[in-house]
């Protein structure tokens, strides 16, 4: 990490509900350009993890930077600034029912960003182009199945040109047979260089796309290193235990 820039730098992180601890003192950095992957049982706080990196969710205690701008304490002003800059996928894709295909895409960098029209719309095609869905450019997204949305999504998210990518289980709410075309577009876009994190259940996946396997437990990372390294070489006994589960069926 030392030779290579920092772009996520989270420090101290701890999330309560109440009573609960989501996170518990979690302190870590991504790279810049690198592909990372958070792993572990239901309950463990990945989701919860992401969404700090952004102030999604805002932490009890602890700092976040991104590409060397503190998040944590801003005003909503700096906060709005800064969140353009981190693209998030979905579970549920989240796209405007009332606009086209294209419209999602082109809205915030024309709107938001105040960037020429044209420049927009001709980078949006070819982000639709990318994710196989150029056809589709003046559908609404209820006319389109749910892997097709979650594709616009990630175009969408490509339209804005942002430093990190922040995928939270893109792939869960797709039928069985709609995840591996959404898993190859993520893995063409893990191509290029931007900064990406993926909290996801598909191993396959994992192993495939990630520099850097994150396992998450009880609001504790209990395991970091490469996907071999964890997969095959889990230090943690609850480590080996989930994957002694999970690998039986992959």
């Amino acid at each position: 990490m030392s030779e290579q820039k920092v772009m996520i730098d989270m420090q101290h992180i701890t999330m309560k509900y109440g009573e609960l601890t989501v996170l518990d003192d979690i302190s870590l950095q991504i790279a810049e350009g690198s592909k990372n992957v958070i792993i572990g049982p239901s309950g463990a706080g990945k989701s919860t993890l992401l969404r700090c990196m952004n102030l999604f969710e805002k932490p009890c205690a602890g700092s976040v930077s991104v590409d060397g701008q503190i998040l944590t304490n801003q005003k909503n002003k700096v906060l709005y600034k800064a969140r353009q800059e981190i693209g998030m996928v979905f579970q549920g894709f989240n796209l405007y029912a009332h606009k086209t295909v294209l419209e999602n895409l082109t809205f915030a960098p024309i709107f938001l960003r105040h960037e020429p029209k044209a420049l927009v719309i001709e980078r949006a095609m070819e982000n639709l182009t990318k994710v196989g869905l150029a056809s589709k450019k003046d559908s609404y997204p209820s006319q389109l199945s749910g892997g097709q949305q979650q594709r616009v999504a990630i175009a969408r998210t490509l339209t804005m040109r942002p430093k990190v990518i922040l995928f939270d289980e893109p792939t869960s709410a797709l039928d069985p047979e709609m995840i591996s075309e959404v898993l190859g577009i993520m893995e063409d876009v893990a191509k290029e260089n931007i900064t990406m994190v993926f909290v996801t259940h598909e191993m396959g996946f994992a192993r495939h796309i990630a520099d850097r396997l994150l396992f998450l437990e009880g609001g504790h990372i209990i395991e970091d290193d490469t996907p071999e390294n964890v997969i095959e070489h889990p230090k943690n006994e609850r480590t080996k235990q989930f994957f002694s589960k999970i690998l039986k069926s992959d």
